[in-house]
């Protein structure tokens, strides 16, 4: 295929993509009360599921009520005309995105498979699931543990008993998504550190000699997005540290890919004949 062709094929990747993300936009779009009352500002209510487990968590632990949430002393309001319109539309967009997103990999990955040759095809072909279940998987943690410990700890935070925090929709709804978009783009770190390990960039023995300064990375980030509790910490910082812990198994698995790319197949050179492009 020439320039001009592979362009036409990515033109035709994008539009399929835009067709799916604008439907899911218009689904999410017409349930306005189920996207904000229970998802979106659910994390804001003391009975949210995450509260819950907190709770039962200290209870178990012997912590008593101290884990429990009786209040969120939270108001939100809007500050502009257009503010509610312009946060559904934004939320419908956003969350179009997240559910769409194993589509938008699969458009991905129909365009790049053509140009791979046998091994990396199969090699590649295994890590799309893993790319799907590490991204939910993150955003999932973004929004059940690392938003509602965010914004538990942020609602309660006060310089002073004069100043009552009063937040924007907008704030609130910045904050939640981003929290859990980066959440699902961390825990994409295994797939990231599996191709650094490729092309030689990171190895194993490496993060496993650095591991006490990763150990100690997520340690002060987890106390700065908690309270000021050592559970709370813990519950941030353990799921972080066992992400880097499969990071490493990662790399090594990398390094022998790495080991057997070094060594094509005689018939390497035209496999990716055997791929059609979509």
């Amino acid at each position: 295929m020439g320039f001009m062709e592979h362009l036409d094929a990515l033109r035709a990747h994008l539009w399929r993509s835009v067709v799916v993300i604008f439907v899911l936009m218009l689904v999410l779009f017409s349930q306005k009360a189920w996207v904000f009352d229970t998802v979106l500002l659910g994390p804001k209510n003391p009975d949210f599921i995450s509260y819950r487990w907190l709770c039962s968590l200290g209870n178990a632990l012997g912590q008593g009520q101290s884990w429990c949430v009786e209040a969120m002393p939270l108001q939100l309001v809007n500050l502009d005309l257009t503010g509610q319109l312009m946060q559904h539309l934004y939320v419908s967009f956003f969350g179009a995105v997240v559910l769409g997103f194993p589509y938008l990999v699969w458009e991905t990955w129909r365009f790049l498979s053509p140009a791979l040759r046998d091994r990396e095809f199969f090699a590649a072909r295994r890590l799309l699931l893993a790319v799907m279940l590490l991204f939910f998987g993150g955003c999932a943690f973004g929004y059940f543990v690392l938003g509602p410990m965010s914004i538990l700890f942020l609602s309660n935070y006060s310089v002073s008993s004069q100043v009552i925090n009063t937040v924007s929709l907008g704030s609130f709804v910045s904050t939640l998504t981003m929290t859990v978009l980066t959440a699902g783009v961390i825990f994409e770190l295994p797939v990231l550190a599996y191709f650094l390990g490729l092309v030689g960039l990171i190895n194993a023995p490496w993060m496993r000699q650095n591991r006490r300064y990763a150990v100690v990375a997520n340690m002060v980030l987890a106390a700065l997005l908690t309270p000021s509790d050592i559970g709370g910490m813990l519950i941030l910082a353990i799921p972080m540290m066992l992400l880097y812990e499969m990071a490493i198994w990662v790399v090594a698995a990398s390094a022998r890919s790495r080991a057997s790319f070094s060594d094509p197949l005689p018939d390497d050179s035209n496999s990716n004949q055997n791929h059609e492009p979509s």
